[in-house]
């Protein structure tokens, strides 16, 4: 379930279809009716996918390492919803994964943001400005619920 559960993780969260696609059609070229090592899986999609995947390598199949993001405070700035919402997010776990935080506004409309893994492999809390123009229901992180998270009790926090 785990390796399967990975490779759509590079695909749907980390890579997106195309790159993925694109590195995981070369690897069966490239591997096809030979002895590949998971090293040589790994080497094949980071060059073609473009990207360092050492920190998921690591944190996916060498460890058994675990992933919490949560929402730890979220108000607004100089408490005006027309100055935003300072958000604070932690990763209280060793895993670090790409995300998406998401302000759910009283109109009904919503606003997300994307962070990148590199947020979490040099920090472990974070807090940013989301930009908004009306009052805030409630911040989530990963709204999708794409990600291993495994408290997701903490991931969304209702402004008050």
């Amino acid at each position: 379930f785990k390796p399967a559960f990975g490779l759509v993780l590079l695909r749907e969260q980390i890579l997106g279809k195309d790159r993925f696609d694109y590195a995981f059609r070369n690897y069966i070229r490239n591997w096809a009716f030979k002895h590949p090592q998971p090293d040589d899986f790994f080497r094949s999609m980071e060059n073609g996918g473009g990207e360092d995947l050492s920190w998921f390598w690591k944190g996916w199949f060498y460890n058994n390492w675990s992933l919490d993001l949560a929402v730890v405070d979220a108000k607004y700035v100089n408490n005006d919803p027309k100055n935003g919402i300072m958000v604070t997010i932690a990763n209280k776990d060793r895993m670090a994964m790409p995300c998406i935080v998401e302000v759910k506004l009283k109109d009904g409309s919503r606003q997300r943001v994307n962070l990148p893994v590199e947020t979490w492999l040099q920090n472990k809390v974070i807090t940013f400005t989301i930009p908004t123009t009306s009052e805030a229901e409630s911040v989530t992180v990963d709204p999708d619920a794409a990600l291993p998270d495994i408290n997701r009790k903490n991931n969304m926090m209702v402004i008050k």
